[in-house]
């Protein structure tokens, strides 16, 4: 009786650690979804569909992210940008940056890149727009492009 309990209870602490250490709790700041490492990301804009994805860089303790962030989030429910994917990549969060040139070549935050036929384009991006001292401009100028690319 005591082999077993034991038994179980070691079951019960085992399952317990590998299932908090696979599960990944991140909240998003906007409410798009979240793009947690590389393989992901390079599902998103590595494409040729001729759809528009935007994907925001955004981290953990970052104010001009704060301001930005709840101003974003409504254009993922906005139906006039029905036609537009939206992503999220917290940095605080990603797993092997350094591995994924579209993340490490993001050294300002918030950022925003936006995508269209990756392959066809120079950068793979067709707009990157940078700029942390001034978030609600930077606002203002995506929105401006996304309603222009829509």
């Amino acid at each position: 009786m005591f082999k077993s309990l034991l038994f179980f209870s070691l079951f019960i602490c085992l399952f317990f650690q590998i299932s908090q250490a696979t599960t990944v709790n991140v909240p998003s700041a906007t409410g798009w979804p979240l793009l947690l490492n590389s393989t992901f990301l390079a599902t998103k804009y590595d494409r040729s569909d001729n759809k528009l994805i935007v994907i925001y860089f955004t981290k953990d303790d970052c104010p001009p992210c704060d301001v930005i962030s709840p101003l974003l989030g409504p254009w993922l429910t906005d139906t006039q940008y029905s036609g537009v994917e939206f992503y999220e990549v917290n940095v605080s969060h990603f797993l092997n940056i350094p591995s994924d040139y579209e993340v490490s070549e993001v050294s300002s935050l918030p950022s925003m890149k936006f995508y269209k036929n990756y392959e066809a384009t120079e950068d793979g991006y067709i707009k990157f727009l940078w700029k942390s001292s001034a978030p609600l401009l930077m606002y203002q100028d995506a929105s401006t492009f996304l309603n222009a690319n829509k």
